[in-house]
């Protein structure tokens, strides 16, 4: 409980300091669920989240994407996201295309049964977040999803800090 951190004699900044590391304790807990949810929605289709996750990626809008650009969109490296799309490729759920822009760069195309396994995944996640939700307000989800981008946003800039 983070409310025995605030202690009266305890700089303001340091109680921040250890509410934020509480909720940064609660963030890896959230992770290691939505790792298992997703373990859970896959589990009998044949794919892992992090496969779901690459051909969510690379499966939104209506044109083909490098490998590069899903990662980015990801947040992920290029290596890491080639490994997962290749495994894809091999199961026919995406299919290389050359690029014309860029010769080393193939264009990376989700097939039509990976669009059919993303419409089941999406109809699984769905059902799944509408249950979780439950009785939280539109309003508390959108304020929570806005704290969280804003953490995220504020880690990169550290991390971008931290690097240089």
């Amino acid at each position: 409980d983070c409310q025995s951190t605030e202690k009266s004699y305890m700089p303001d900044y340091l109680v921040r300091g250890s509410v934020f590391e509480h909720l940064m304790q609660e963030c890896f807990k959230l992770n290691r669920n939505l790792v298992d949810v997703a373990k859970h929605l896959t589990d009998d289709l044949g794919v892992t989240g992090s496969q779901w996750g690459v051909l969510g990626a690379l499966g939104q809008g209506d044109a083909p994407r490098t490998i590069a650009e899903a990662a980015r969109r990801m947040g992920l490296t290029r290596q890491s996201v080639q490994r997962v799309a290749d495994a894809l490729a091999a199961q026919g759920l995406i299919e290389y295309l050359p690029n014309s822009a860029d010769r080393r760069a193939k264009l990376a195309e989700v097939t039509e049964d990976g669009r059919r396994l993303l419409a089941e995944l999406e109809t699984r996640q769905l059902d799944w977040a509408n249950r979780t939700a439950g009785d939280l307000s539109r309003a508390n989800i959108e304020e929570a999803m806005r704290l969280v981008k804003q953490i995220r946003e504020r880690i990169g800039i550290d991390r971008d800090e931290m690097d240089s």
